[in-house]
């Protein structure tokens, strides 16, 4: 059974996952800036041209200026977070137990890819991942 002190380490172990799935979803918005930017065409004629046009170009620019420092500042925080969680892991003694929490929460696996790739029953995964909790210090 799940202590509230198990609770709080899987809340700071899971920041990773996390930050690591917004960065994504930055990447994800400047590719969808990006295109944008890129359909916009042009067209040979007479008639006056649309201001909008410029409009989205700058606002697409400047948008992606944005976006990419964003993008930059959550992967320089993204890889001190990785640092910083990696060493309460390795702390951890018992290799079986470090190992499970670093699928866990480094290669963020479900409990169905650890077990299968540990040779675990999901259960047992559990239980192991309550003791791997406990061998956590978060000071």
């Amino acid at each position: 059974m799940l202590t509230a002190e198990h609770k709080e380490k899987i809340k700071y172990l899971n920041q990773y996952k996390y930050l690591n799935r917004d960065i994504d979803r930055k990447i994800k918005s400047l590719e969808d800036w990006r295109n944008k930017i890129f359909n916009v065409t042009g067209t040979l004629s007479d008639m006056p041209r649309n201001p909008n046009r410029v409009n989205t170009i700058e606002e697409g620019v400047t948008a992606i200026d944005e976006i990419e420092a964003s993008i930059n500042k959550d992967i320089d925080d993204l890889v001190n977070l990785r640092a910083e969680i990696e060493n309460k892991i390795d702390s951890v003694k018992d290799l079986r137990l470090r190992e499970l929490l670093k699928c866990r929460y480094l290669d963020c696996q479900t409990w169905e890819e650890i077990a299968f790739r540990n040779g675990y029953t999901w259960q047992w995964a559990f239980k192991l991942h309550e003791k791997a909790l406990d061998k956590i210090n978060l000071d």
